[in-house]
């Protein structure tokens, strides 16, 4: 086979994944935008009380009835289109005795949590949820394979929702041309009516973004984080209904999806 050969199927194998991972945020969006009111398995709760975790300078009692993220001083930014007060978590968690002890931590039941927190060992990801009885998680493990389906669903009655889905990225790809791409299709499909306010961390490789979701007339936010050792993108995808959803309702989810994070 000629190199020019070769070089043409390798074009063609990148131009695939690009169109996969478009397709994935369009889905995880359009998901999101629609609501998920019917839930076919109901939450379980997890396990409570403190692990002790070593840190270099001395001992830490790490709590699950308490956000994980604040506990461990994990370091945010500023959410650009949000109150002052709204900060998102950065990255990846890199210490690794914290690794350690959240890996068993975190329940085998998919859809279980501990205490406030939500833990996966499977993706290795954390969020904090203040009020784990008013949000039913749904697992689907055809979205570890198929980037259009999330992995991981938290639904509230009123139809609030998060998604997480996870899908292969390439290694030439940042984090803005990997968002913008998507934006840019949202835009031209009419999913989406205005560009969204967009923060990004490049260091962490993690980006933020607010809008109007044209179908509920809420706010959607989209948190995404690339994990470079498992060329792996991560989107959480929030919404709500301005005419449904409380206030409370409305200030767990800003929790829930700026508190997600990979470890």
């Amino acid at each position: 086979m000629s190199a020019s050969s070769d070089e043409s199927k390798n074009l063609a194998i990148e131009k695939q994944k690009t169109l996969r991972l478009l397709i994935f945020i369009l889905a995880t969006l359009l998901l999101g935008a629609i609501g998920l009111y019917v839930m076919s398995k109901g939450t379980e709760k997890g396990g409570k009380g403190t692990v002790n975790v070593d840190f270099t300078k001395g001992k830490f009692s790490l709590s699950l009835e308490k956000p994980i993220v604040d506990q461990i001083k994990q370091e945010t930014s500023q959410a650009a289109g949000t109150s002052n007060q709204t900060q998102f978590t950065k990255g990846i968690i890199n210490n690794q005795e914290v690794i350690d002890q959240l890996n068993k931590l975190g329940p085998k039941d998919p859809t279980a949590y501990s205490g406030k927190n939500f833990i996966n060992n499977e993706l290795n990801f954390l969020l904090s949820v203040p009020h784990p009885e008013n949000w039913q998680v749904r697992y689907n493990q055809a979205g570890l394979q198929n980037s259009m389906i999330p992995v991981t669903s938290f639904i509230n009655q009123d139809g609030s929702n998060l998604n997480i889905g996870v899908s292969p990225i390439m290694p030439s790809m940042n984090i803005e041309q990997f968002l913008m791409l998507n934006i840019e299709n949202l835009l031209q499909r009419r999913m989406i009516m205005q560009m969204p306010q967009v923060t990004y961390d490049f260091p962490s490789e993690t980006a933020f973004a607010v809008f109007t979701n044209p179908y509920t007339q809420g706010e959607s936010y989209q948190k995404v984080i690339i994990n470079r050792a498992r060329n792996q993108v991560f989107v959480a995808s929030a919404n709500y209904n301005q005419r449904l959803s409380t206030p409370e309702t409305i200030r767990d989810l800003l929790n829930m999806i700026t508190t997600f994070t990979l470890f």
